[in-house]
């Protein structure tokens, strides 16, 4: 458990939380013990939060829509996974031997629901400061985070011109979609009200909607900034 809780980044209080939250719901028949599944609950909601207000407060021209693609970026199975077995969860879950027998193990789900679990653990043990320390620590990085703030940034910027110069909001249309299922492209053109235009393209709606973006502020910026709407 210590080892574990080095590389959670947390020491708890009351162990028996951490303890509980590794705990499978197949070690727990025609017992008194709890499995992870309450503490998963708890931990689904504070995760969210933690995520919403980060995202908040690093985007603040980004619209509701916006926001929620971004905290979906970063609270996903995948991402959740990354971290458990970044952190031992799949080598620390407690499951029943016949589960183990069964051929099943441990899941790609049961490690999901089990980072939940620890992250509505940490809550309970040291509250919302310790939650958020842990869950932006472990997920408020790598190169999904550094795409997201690039690319909404740009979108955000593209925006704050527009306000600034008393332009209506920028629309994005999806242009064209193509390719096999797993290895789409999508073109979105970025257009402003007085008729400019930029597309961009990616492997995702969002990426070619952050390229059209990034490519309409830099024609934006080669200009002298004075346009407004109608002029």
């Amino acid at each position: 458990m210590k080892n574990l809780e080095n590389k959670i980044g947390y020491r708890f209080r009351a162990p028996d939380l951490l303890e509980e939250a590794l705990r499978h719901a197949s070690t727990t028949e025609g017992t008194t013990r709890k499995s992870y599944q309450r503490l998963e609950y708890l931990g689904d909601a504070v995760l969210n939060l933690c995520v919403a207000e980060e995202t908040y407060r690093t985007f603040p021209s980004a619209e509701e829509g916006t926001l929620s693609k971004a905290r979906s970026a970063l609270i996903n199975n995948r991402n959740l996974v990354r971290v458990g077995e970044m952190i031992g969860v799949p080598e620390a879950l407690r499951i029943d031997i016949s589960v183990r027998e069964k051929g099943g193990g441990v899941t790609r789900k049961m490690v999901a629901d089990a980072v939940e679990a620890i992250t509505g653990a940490i809550f309970l043990d040291g509250g919302y400061d310790a939650a958020r320390s842990f869950v932006l620590f472990h997920f408020w990085a790598g190169k999904e985070v550094e795409a997201l703030v690039a690319g909404f940034d740009a979108k955000s910027r593209l925006q704050e011109w527009c306000q600034k110069h008393r332009a209506s909001l920028p629309k994005y249309r999806l242009v064209s979609a193509g390719g096999p299922p797993h290895s789409r492209t999508f073109i979105v053109s970025a257009r402003l009200s007085d008729g400019r235009e930029e597309r961009g393209n990616g492997k995702t709606k969002k990426e070619a909607e952050m390229e059209a973006a990034e490519r309409l502020l830099a024609l934006l910026g080669g200009e002298d900034g004075n346009h407004t709407e109608g002029s």
